[in-house]
């Protein structure tokens, strides 16, 4: 049978070799597709690689020097990476550089700054550091002198304040006790009488002196406060 002039058993071969060529240029395309995407990926890891070997050598605190010589032992080259430094100038000797960080820009940058820098910095903050200790244990002194010094005080005026508390406590016990004494005498001298000197004198208490139980101004009489001379 013919289909548009063309046999029917050939049709078939031919649609089975259009959809084969397709197949196969489908895989081809695949594969390239693939190659340049595994070539892209490649070369991200190469520098991910070179980047983290990199960082593992280079070390905050190591001498450039020393990560120079081990970055060539593992097959790296001065063209693999950078080195900078803080202060723009040229790193002529790289024993007197000491490694800072490490950036990942277009390639590997190894910051660096000079060990004797790095020295005097180190030695200013120490020097800082004594400098604020002496300072805060100056303060510490003179605080403690101070608290020191107020307990003193504080302590003086207690004592001074007990001591003027205890005086006037005794003055006036000793006020009590003599206007007690003399509420006695005076009671003394009220409860006793002598009608003359004769009577005193029988009761062996002549003479009499001014204050004395039974003194009495008649009895005194040149009034110069003894009685029964």
């Amino acid at each position: 049978m013919l289909n548009n002039g063309v046999p029917f058993g050939n049709m078939k071969r031919v649609n089975r070799a259009v959809w084969a060529l397709t197949v196969i240029l489908m895989m081809v395309l695949g594969l390239v597709l693939a190659g340049c995407s595994g070539s892209s990926d490649g070369a991200d890891g190469k520098e991910e690689s070179i980047y983290s070997k990199i960082v593992a050598i280079a070390k905050k605190g190591r001498s450039l020097a020393d990560v120079k010589d081990e970055l060539k032992d593992a097959g790296f080259s001065s063209s693999d990476y950078e080195v900078k430094n803080d202060t723009d100038k040229m790193v002529l000797r790289a024993s007197n550089w000491v490694v800072q960080s490490v950036e990942d820009e277009d390639k590997p940058v190894i910051n660096v700054r000079k060990a004797s820098d790095i020295a005097q910095e180190e030695e200013a903050k120490k020097v800082a550091e004594k400098k604020k200790a002496a300072e805060e244990a100056a303060a510490k002194k003179a605080a403690e002198e101070a608290a020191a010094k107020k307990a003193a005080e504080e302590e003086a005026a207690r004592k001074a304040a007990e001591e003027q508390a205890a005086a006037q406590a005794e003055a006036q016990r000793q006020a009590e006790e003599a206007a007690r004494q003399a509420q006695q005498q005076q009671q003394a001298q009220q409860n006793v009488h002598y009608a003359n000197c004769s009577e005193v004198r029988a009761a062996g208490a002549a003479p009499l002196y001014q204050g004395q139980p039974g003194y009495n101004g008649k009895l005194d009489r040149d009034h110069d406060g003894v009685a029964c001379e």
